[in-house]
């Protein structure tokens, strides 16, 4: 069976917004066509709590508000910290957990009392000494139960495992002996399998596609998701599908919309414009308007470590915008939460069971010919056709800017 999932997201814990309540979360899931989704920050007590007032186990591990159909499946990022031998700073990377059951959350809980870590916000810290602490902590976490996984998160971002802060060449300088339980990784919002297809030690692992979302927004949840194919309807059947690499489809941000994709930075103040580099820069990256050191993006990075000769695995997968921001751009309107975005939005969906379903569907045209305006539904067909861009593109924390052939 088909199931779409999207197993990586944050709660109000996590900072940065405010608190996010799950039945809103599971209203947007419906109309994105959602099925199970990572809830968030779930090692966190009072989230954990949370949690387990509010859902109830409706499957083997997937749970949800009492009387809907909405599934969520217990997940929380976590970031290990670690010193390497040869490496001047500390390398950090980012984590995606999933766990079975709320027996899993609380041995992990008491694993982080034991060694002293701190449990105090949405996203914690696991801090080690050297890598054999580092793989230590990690077995331990893995020991937890069977079907506890653990996926490198946005792999490729400066604060992935490969990104350009932390500097490596192969992912076993960081994971030692863990390297064979790493079975999945998340492949971020400026990146897509096809960037990591020709990268050696990615080359054979499961890339799955999550929004890393902060809000129950119709453009963040599902902005990025997967499509599995399960044996069942559980959260067995999901880590066996990821495992096995039974991915029947991502949808993915285009790269190039992603908040980290090209070499730049930022203005440094009014009278210095921002600074990119659309072609492979100098090794330096120094900006040619300041003279300072670019943040390298992932677009460069992926060229930095890729084998050129390796030829990548056959996978499935689509480059896709938000639907309301693709109705924001054919309306010329900045706010996609403005009236007359969420008024079209709501037409479409009567036509469709999900946005999923729309950007699937070979039969735009006939159903929303009479529906929503001529350029909203040449704006649809433009980018289901693959024809639009972003221009500029994402760097240094800011999204690209979308632009749709034919679209003003």
């Amino acid at each position: 069976m088909k199931i779409a999932v999207d197993l990586h997201s944050h709660s109000g814990y996590a900072g940065g917004v405010g608190q996010i309540r799950l039945e809103d979360v599971a209203g947007t899931m419906k109309r994105k066509g959602i099925d199970v989704f990572g809830t968030g920050d779930c090692l966190y007590p009072p989230r954990t709590k949370e949690l387990y007032d509010l859902l109830r186990e409706e499957e083997n591990g997937l749970f949800a508000l009492e009387g809907d159909s909405s599934r969520f499946l217990l997940q929380t990022e976590v970031i290990f910290s670690t010193q390497l031998p040869g490496y001047a700073k500390r390398t950090v990377a980012h984590h995606v957990i999933l766990f079975p059951d709320y027996r899993a959350i609380e041995s992990l809980q008491r694993l982080m009392a034991k060694h002293g870590d701190k449990n105090t916000i949405g996203r914690p810290f696991i801090v080690t000494e050297n890598q054999g602490e580092l793989q230590e902590r990690l077995f331990e976490i893995a020991e937890i139960d069977p079907l506890v996984e653990i996926i490198p998160a946005h792999v490729m971002t400066p604060d992935g495992i490969m990104g350009s802060r932390n500097g490596l060449s192969s992912i076993r300088e960081f994971y030692g002996d863990f390297t064979s339980r790493i079975r999945v990784i998340e492949t971020g919002l400026s990146a897509d399998p096809e960037m990591l297809g020709t990268i050696p030690d990615f080359h054979g692992l499961t890339m799955i596609s999550n929004s890393d979302c902060h809000s129950a927004a119709l453009n963040r949840i599902g902005r990025e998701f997967t499509i599995l194919d399960s044996d069942s309807h559980d959260y067995p059947g999901i880590i066996h599908a990821l495992r096995e690499n039974r991915v029947a489809l991502t949808a993915e941000f285009n790269p190039a919309e992603g908040r980290y994709f090209m070499t730049g930075h930022d203005k440094l103040n009014a009278d210095v414009p921002h600074s990119i580099y659309y072609d492979c820069p100098p090794t330096d990256y120094r900006c040619t308007h300041c003279g300072k050191r670019m943040h390298q993006g992932v677009y460069h990075r992926c060229l930095a470590l890729q084998d050129a000769s390796l030829i990548p695995l056959p996978r499935m997968s689509l480059h896709l915008i938000p639907l309301v921001e693709v109705l924001a751009a054919a309306m010329g309107v900045k706010s996609i939460s403005s009236r007359k975005v969420r008024a079209m939005f709501d037409a479409i969906m009567a036509c469709y069971r999900s946005e999923i379903e729309l950007w699937t569907s070979g039969a735009v045209t006939e159903r929303l010919q009479d529906v929503i305006p001529e350029t909203a539904l040449q704006a649809i067909l433009q980018v289901q056709k693959g024809n639009f861009r972003f221009d500029p593109p994402g760097y240094d924390g800011k999204y690209g800017e979308l632009k749709i052939d034919g679209i003003a």
